[in-house]
């Protein structure tokens, strides 16, 4: 992405440091290059859905470089994520369209090209719930991407530690570690939003009897590869991840990253396109 993409609003937000704002700006420009692909091959005034946008700097990536299309996002601002709110309120000042509500109450008429969310479907309570919703917000033929941790792989990546069975007994075994990594970090709240959802899980789900014919999927893995090079290449990423990031470059120096994917259900990060059939 050309680093001077919407610079205006990049500057602005570097010019004034507010906390953590490295951090966002990274995860959006992560974003922008799993999602614009997609935008760049929806027609004039196609719309684009993003649930769960954060500060909202990637939809005006998007916005900015994707000036024929029209883009809303969502963000309630939930336990441990208060955060984002400053920089959100920002992004709308650039002609943004984000509702501070979640999902679920969201109502509109409007049908969509491309929904997206980026790191939030494992904070979902009910992601059952929300690839119904999801569904029926799609026009025929438009896709859902889902990227986020897989907890087919035992590890939890917000807070670095191994998974010892579940959800409970990695809690009990490291519960003063996660409470005072949520106080440290302000991230209250977010061992709780966590619903340690898998692949294997979603996989199942999708293709059960009632719910077979609704979506076509694409289990993207290339999303490793990517994952993996931006540990080289983004050092606030790479600080983030040490533990799991030293154990990912030992695989692709000794090449078995291809052996690895051959286990696409374990594999720690996941990448999903699902198409709506009808």
């Amino acid at each position: 992405m050309p680093e001077d993409l919407n610079s205006n609003l990049l500057n602005k937000l570097k010019i004034l440091n507010i906390p953590k704002a490295n951090i966002w700006i990274n995860e959006a420009k992560f974003g922008y290059k799993q999602i614009q692909n997609f935008c760049s091959k929806i027609k004039n005034e196609g719309k684009v859905l993003e649930i769960g946008c954060g500060s909202g700097i990637l939809l005006s990536l998007l916005s900015e470089k994707n000036k024929h299309l029209f883009f809303q996002g969502l963000e309630p601002f939930n336990d441990g994520f208060y955060s984002l709110e400053k920089i959100n309120s920002m992004v709308k000042d650039y002609g943004v369209n984000i509702y501070n509500i979640s999902y679920e109450e969201f109502k509109t008429k409007s049908r969509y090209d491309l929904i997206f969310c980026i790191n939030v479907f494992e904070h979902l309570d009910d992601w059952k719930y929300f690839l119904d919703k999801a569904y029926s917000l799609l026009k025929k033929n438009g896709k859902l991407i889902i990227l986020c941790p897989n907890y087919g792989f035992p590890f939890e990546s917000h807070f670095s530690i191994p998974i010892i069975i579940n959800k409970s007994i990695t809690f009990k075994l490291f519960k003063n570690y996660i409470k005072k990594f949520e106080k440290n970090n302000n991230y209250i709240g977010l061992w709780k939003s966590l619903n340690f959802v898998s692949k294997s899980k979603i996989k199942k789900h999708l293709l059960s009897y009632e719910k077979g014919n609704k979506y076509k999927i694409t289990d993207d893995k290339s999303i490793i590869d990517f994952m993996i090079n931006r540990l080289i290449t983004d050092s606030e990423f790479q600080r983030r991840h040490k533990k799991i990031g030293k154990a990912a470059l030992l695989l692709k120096k000794f090449q078995l990253l291809k052996i690895f994917k051959f286990f696409s259900n374990y594999l720690p990060y996941m990448k999903l396109i699902l198409k709506k059939n009808y």
